[in-house]
């Protein structure tokens, strides 16, 4: 037995076999081909908690303790709308998983959140929160499988976006694997792009494949592209002859990046139609709300740099000396991670005397840094 959802017109699991497509998809091709690895402990992630079945067969795997398997289990199951009891009751699953597990994890719909043990050194963790809002939530931490068991692409198209499986990355250690039902086409190549290695697997019954990614470490990722980043060290007083007055602050933007707090210098992206200048005063527009005076360039990096978030990409970075053209109109917070309730960016000026390697979070704004304190 299954459930159907009128809202997405889709059913929750294979009306081939739901127990079947759970074994092979979820199991077989994510838990048993990690612990193959020996892991002491593994961290389990699921898009889609639905009626339960992935996370209790998990359960009862773990519970079967075969060889190699990891001595701990944390599951994390992900469910914006979790089953009432009505809604469950017909579906007996009681015949193939344990009837107080599956209690247990149900308990407590409404909850934002809801925590289960499940042993000594197994706990299950119900949060009631969409793919997107628990990216921003802080609460991730890397994972050593993905469940990956959204309803299908075409009527949640924006779960299976190139921006979700990086994120899905990110979140991966190295190592990690992501499973599921789908192969699409353009669901494998957005997990290429986001630069996982993809095999395509021999799918359950009345399905030809599926697909199982692996994050690579991330020295052995390919570089596939090119990412030019434009940044600027903006000063609360005028230059002198282009270079910083050594009484002056420098701005620091402090910024929550794919589940983690991270301090870099302001700036951004170069897009198609610009050069790195034009870059820089359009991010102080858009980040800042006002427009800046843009002084002279300080720094540019002459070395390989593989980008902190896609190892696929190799980061070329430009980094001016700028100040504002009329009094400052941002918020600027009183201490780090400072975020308003609408945002997740931050501002606060530091003397620039003061600034060292230690406020930034990466390496090529450390080097950037040097290159600025030695003009002065």
């Amino acid at each position: 037995m299954t459930l159907y959802s009128e809202h997405f017109n889709q059913t929750y699991h294979s009306r081939n076999g739901a127990v079947t497509e759970s074994l092979h998809v979820f199991l077989e091709a994510g838990w048993h081909h990690k612990i193959k690895q020996g892991p002491s402990a593994i961290r389990i992630l699921e898009l889609g908690l639905g009626t339960g079945l992935n996370a209790l067969l998990t359960l009862k795997a773990w519970r079967a303790k075969p060889k190699g398997a990891p001595t701990s289990l944390e599951y994390v199951a992900l469910e914006p709308f979790p089953l009432s009891p009505i809604e469950r009751r017909e579906l007996q699953m009681h015949q193939v998983v344990d009837p107080e597990a599956e209690s247990e994890i149900h308990a407590n719909p409404a909850g934002k959140q809801h925590r289960v043990k499940w042993g000594e050194n197994a706990h299950f963790t119900r949060v009631r929160s969409t793919w997107q809002a628990y990216q921003r939530s802080k609460s991730n931490a890397p994972f050593d499988v993905i469940y990956f068991d959204a309803f299908a692409p075409n009527t949640q198209p924006d779960l299976w976006s190139l921006e979700r499986f990086q994120e899905a990355f990110n979140w991966l250690s190295p190592g990690g694997i992501l499973v599921t039902y789908c192969a699409k086409g353009r669901v494998r190549r957005a997990m290429v792009d986001a630069g996982f290695r993809v095999e395509q697997l021999p799918g359950p019954p009345g399905k030809r494949e599926m697909l199982r990614a692996t994050r690579p470490p991330w020295g052995e990722m390919t570089v596939q592209r090119f990412n030019v980043r434009v940044y600027f060290f903006l000063l609360d007083q005028p230059l002198l002859n282009q270079r910083p007055h050594p009484n002056s602050n420098v701005l620091l933007s402090d910024e929550f990046l794919s589940g983690r707090d991270c301090t870099k210098w302001p700036g951004g992206g170069l897009e198609f139609g610009e050069g790195p200048r034009d870059c820089a005063i359009r991010e102080a527009q858009e980040e800042l709300g006002q427009p800046i005076d843009l002084g002279p360039l300080i720094h540019a990096t002459g070395n390989f740099i593989r980008s902190s978030w896609r190892g696929e990409e190799q980061v070329l970075c430009h980094y001016y000396l700028a100040t504002l053209k009329d009094a400052v109109q941002f918020r600027v917070a009183t201490h780090s991670f400072d975020y308003p309730a609408e945002n997740v960016e931050s501002f606060r000026w530091i003397p620039l005397k003061d600034v060292d390697a230690d406020h930034l979070s990466f390496q090529v704004d450390r080097d950037a840094l040097a290159q600025l304190k030695s003009t002065l």
